[in-house]
């Protein structure tokens, strides 16, 4: 018989010590995507710029979570704060760019153009990313007795 009352599943905490595993873990998500760009200095600086923003972001949308008492509790949902993180770094980020580039009286169509390509180059490196942050810097939060229920058959509980 089901249990009249949903469990809440307890939301993800940071792995400990976090001074060791939270830097650990943004290293190791911002540092591997310079691996794909060996050949390029430029697009290496370029892609740890994306990431620094991306992460930069996601920490703060984090901050503002837990602040707000809605940590996450899965870590598809602590990656997807990455993802959304990314789908904004990557469309405001060639216009940025452009903004500096343009100070040399380049064209303004550039940065336009560029934005779908960035998303399309910068979401699979960001999902990547994420999946490899959440699994490095979270882990679940052990079930409380209270948490687990003790199932019922016919109104007896075998487990008390």
């Amino acid at each position: 018989m089901r249990d009249p009352i949903p469990h809440r599943m307890p939301s993800l905490i940071w792995r400990r010590p976090a001074f060791l595993w939270t830097p650990l873990a943004l290293a190791a998500a911002i540092a591997w995507p310079i691996a794909l760009f060996q050949d390029d200095p430029s697009a290496q600086r370029l892609a740890l710029m994306g990431q620094f923003a991306t992460f930069a972001l996601a920490l703060a949308a984090f901050g503002v979570s837990w602040g707000m008492g809605r940590s996450p509790r899965t870590r598809r949902t602590a990656t997807l704060y990455v993802v959304w993180a990314s789908v904004a770094t990557a469309l405001a980020g060639p216009f940025l760019t452009g903004m500096m580039v343009n100070a040399n009286g380049e064209s303004a169509l550039g940065p336009l153009a560029a934005a779908p390509l960035a998303a399309v180059m910068g979401l699979p490196i960001a999902l990547a990313s994420g999946l490899l942050f959440a699994w490095v810097a979270f882990t679940r939060r052990p079930a409380e007795d209270s948490e687990i229920a003790a199932p019922q058959i016919g109104g007896y509980e075998p487990f008390s």
